[in-house]
């Protein structure tokens, strides 16, 4: 629910726990979904209804989950990036949709830098739907990531008993064909390169 006063020129709805709602005064105060809010032609509030806030409302049990996670977690450009030893993620904040959207980076060798994770390029998470907390997406990627590490190096080795790790064997075995593919490349890249020379040495 959000709250809205029934006079106002600015047409602004806040979070009931927003410092600016408390403003309102009781006689003018309206309280209802924001999809209802918007349709009315009310727009959300820039203190309470974006990252930094609902960062910060949360951050005391965030911390908390991501130090028992071992989870490095920064709040950088309304954009909150998750580190951990075997992924790298960003979660944004749709204020048109008041949810949150999860990205991926593929192919972290380890935990990468603050730095290089503001850098590399990411993907939107196929397997999981926007979120209306910051904490879901925290046991998600912890559950992902302890997953990703248990896998063995053989993706034929790889459980397949749940639709979940079926997609990851799918996914791992997508993943390794694509490395061989790229190793026979390689392969007949020096075979001609090597031709080459052999035909410059005989001339």
């Amino acid at each position: 629910m959000r709250i809205m006063s029934r006079k106002s020129a600015d047409m602004v709805y806040h979070r009931p726990e927003c410092r600016y709602a408390a403003r309102i005064r009781r006689e003018n105060r309206m309280k209802m979904d924001w999809r209802d809010a918007e349709r009315r032609g009310y727009r959300p509030c820039k203190h309470c209804d974006g990252m930094r806030y609902l960062y910060q409302r949360d951050k005391k049990s965030i911390e908390r989950y991501a130090e028992q996670a071992h989870m490095d977690v920064d709040l950088r450009d309304w954009k909150l990036y998750v580190r951990t030893d075997a992924g790298c993620w960003k979660i944004l904040y749709k204020i048109g949709g008041q949810r949150f959207i999860l990205l991926h980076r593929n192919h972290v060798d380890g935990r990468i830098c603050l730095e290089d994770a503001e850098k590399v390029p990411f993907h939107r998470q196929g397997d999981v739907p926007e979120a209306g907390s910051i904490m879901k997406y925290l046991k998600y990627i912890q559950k992902h990531d302890a997953f990703k590490q248990s896998m063995p190096e053989d993706y034929r080795k790889m459980p397949q008993d749940t639709e979940r790790q079926k997609r990851y064997y799918r996914a791992a075995k997508r993943r390794d064909q694509r490395r061989s593919a790229r190793r026979l490349d390689s392969l007949f890249l020096l075979i001609e390169q090597r031709e080459g020379i052999r035909r410059l040495s005989c001339c």
